[in-house]
């Protein structure tokens, strides 16, 4: 693996500027003066760039801290040269400030090449005088006093540097910082009650002797499922994924993400790596290796199906692979899935979002699924700001994300937003000598800071769906909702059981957000969502042989009132032998377990549609207190 490495980063600095732009920062990376500084940002990701630079043009002298040679993180080390762009409702960039400077200087299209990006951090880094860099240096330790980081340590060639400052901003790709001094956190979904689950990892495949014409006959064909192709990109090829079956059974090939490089030399993200810790270094090169070895194999499948691939040959891959999950920092404010669906922007809005919560397959067996798709939201500061914690902030995937809403907070033009907004805050607390309530209880500051990150436009001209629930967009309440719920309250009453069921990932709305809340659900179906989500919230009660239970007692016809009352009391473990149709519902009354929406106002047996159904199963789930730590998760 070190091998390869050694050879991509030789690859990302061969040009001549980008040479240049290292030797001017190499005379910033130099012995430090001193061990204080105002503010310290740790990581290279774009995030930490973004804070860096944001800070330095505010006049603060401030250390940015490089876990590698270059700056660039996933874009560079991971070879993630595809923009997930958060788009505005018509159509344009939701992110300004930095970001849109440095999109623009690598060509402000969704695809960029990597060694202009390595270039332009550079750039970016290098013109500001305020920024002293340390490259390829370790954490060793963080001293934090009642939730003040007072001091860390880092080993930087060879040397131990004790370094102080009065605020920290953690940019790295896990919290790394935050971690150490102490900041409570969870890893994959375990605020769902699914400690083990996260995101697959990919190996982005680097591929040359690509004959793009030749690719551009296939796509034409759709002989691969609906495809496409432009003269920087090719999407699609669903059917690819099914199609080829891979050697490690710890992998997987989703549909391919082509980006044409130069001289057909193009990157492909689409292959899938499961079953690794990606907090572990060990476990981490152990997948990246892996992924190298099923590379081969999927290369040998793409020369022999795919046009234009025939004389393709790998060319050395990322050093990195690109991780999408791991810990999540517990925030004085956890950014929720209601958040996301009905479009808010919280007072302390620092950066705009609306990718997709798109939830990447966690196992080889299952795809992953989009929750549904915001049309705007707003990250709030206090998402960033770690809970107990005075001086420190966390930006990019880690941040104070549920880990669903991280599905759609995660993508990197939202973590250089944040980042830049981490940045500007710590400017203001210093230059202003204030502490941050001081900030999140000042209007006009807030406000000061919007105008200054160039998002106060865009709440204005945006204002019209902030608040607009996603299911009711461009729609009228009677397209969406069934007859029962024919009136604003019940609606609303609807709506948070709704939100409660996406919150656990329970429900899934598609790009279109699309509960499909008029149509049948299935009795089967029904079970299923019981099932998991008693598992989940670790109900307290005897769950563990409820599948089986349930198993036997539904089918795959509609669900009815009855028989959903019958599937609640085996759920419970209560008696149901000997009862009738009719006798199923009236003892789920006597238990408690029919909402009084439902025993209002469907008097007699009948087919439930799936908001009924919804509005049932989530009263049923909320009966059960949830564990401490996963409420504690949850910011609840």
């Amino acid at each position: 693996m070190y091998r390869y490495r050694e050879i991509f980063i030789k690859k990302l600095l061969v040009i001549g500027v980008v040479s240049v732009c290292l030797f001017f920062a190499g005379m910033q990376n130099v012995a430090l003066a001193s061990d204080y500084f105002p503010l310290v940002v740790y990581g290279g990701e774009p995030e930490g760039v973004a804070a860096a630079v944001a800070a330095a043009r505010e006049g603060i002298k401030t250390l940015l801290l490089l876990k590698r040679e270059a700056p660039g993180g996933l874009m560079t080390y991971g070879a993630l040269n595809y923009l997930d762009i958060n788009q505005a409702p018509d159509g344009k960039s939701l992110n300004k400030g930095i970001f849109a400077e440095w999109h623009a200087a690598v060509g402000g299209k969704i695809t960029f090449s990597i060694n202009r990006a390595t270039e332009v951090f550079e750039e970016l880094i290098v013109k500001e005088k305020n920024i002293t860099v340390l490259r390829e240096i370790s954490l060793l330790s963080v001293e934090n006093k009642d939730g003040q980081v007072r001091e860390i340590k880092v080993k930087h060639q060879g040397e131990v540097k004790e370094i102080k400052a009065e605020y920290f901003i953690d940019a790295s790709q896990d919290a790394d910082l935050a971690v150490l001094a102490g900041a409570p956190y969870f890893k994959g979904g375990a605020d769902i009650g699914l400690p083990d689950r996260h995101m697959a990892a990919t190996l982005v495949m680097h591929i040359g002797n690509v004959n793009w014409q030749g690719l551009a006959r296939d796509v034409r064909t759709n002989k691969f499922g609906q495809s496409y192709i432009n003269k920087d990109n090719a999407w699609g090829f669903a059917r690819i994924g099914q199609l080829y079956k891979p050697v490690d059974k710890k992998t997987r090939l989703r549909g391919l993400n082509i980006v044409f490089e130069e001289e057909g030399n193009v990157y492909i993200n689409a292959l899938l790596i499961f079953d690794f810790d990606p907090t572990d270094p060990e476990s981490l090169q152990k997948a990246h290796q892996r992924g190298q070895e099923e590379a081969r194999h999927v290369l040998a499948f793409l020369r022999e199906n795919l046009a234009g691939f025939e004389e393709a040959s790998l060319l050395p891959f990322p050093p990195e692979l690109y991780v999408r999950e791991s810990r999540h920092i517990v925030g004085e404010y956890q950014l929720q899935v209601a958040d996301l669906l009905h479009n808010r922007t919280p007072y302390d809005t620092v950066a705009l979002a609306s990718y997709p919560l798109d939830y990447q397959a966690s196992t080889p067996e299952y795809d992953g699924f989009v929750l549904f798709n915001p049309a705007i939201y707003g990250i709030p500061l206090r998402s960033l700001i770690p809970k107990g914690f005075s001086n420190l902030f966390v930006v990019g995937r880690s941040a104070g994300y549920s880990s669903l809403a991280a599905a759609s907070a995660r993508v990197l033009p939202t973590g250089i937003s944040a980042g830049e907004a981490a940045g500007l805050v710590s400017s203001y607390l210093i230059n202003k000598n204030i502490v941050i309530p001081e900030i999140l209880n000042n209007e006009r500051l807030i406000k000061e800071i919007q105008d200054k990150l160039k998002i106060s436009d865009d709440l204005k001209r945006y204002k019209n769906y902030i608040g607009v629930n996603n299911l009711l967009r461009g729609k009228s309440p009677a397209d969406v909702f069934p007859v029962i719920f024919n009136t604003t309250a019940k609606r609303e009453e609807l709506l948070g059981h709704l939100e409660y069921l996406l919150s656990w990932g329970l429900l899934m709305g598609g790009y279109s957000n699309d509960l499909r809340l008029k149509e049948e659900i299935s009795e089967r179906d029904f079970a299923y969502i019981i099932i998991k989500g008693l598992r989940q919230q670790k109900a307290p009660i005897l769950y563990e042989w409820v599948p089986g239970g349930l198993e036997s007692v539904s089918t795959k016809e509609p669900l009815t009132r009855n028989q959903a009352a019958k599937l609640l009391l085996v759920a419970t473990s209560r008696p149901i032998s000997g009862l009738t149709s009719e006798g199923y519902y009236e003892k789920a009354l006597e238990y408690g377990l029919i909402p009084e929406i439902i025993y209002r106002n469907i008097k007699e047996d009948r087919i439930l549609n799936r908001a009924e159904a919804f509005v049932i199963l989530s009263s049923f789930l909320q009966k059960y207190p949830l564990p401490e730590e996963i409420k504690f998760f949850r910011g609840e």
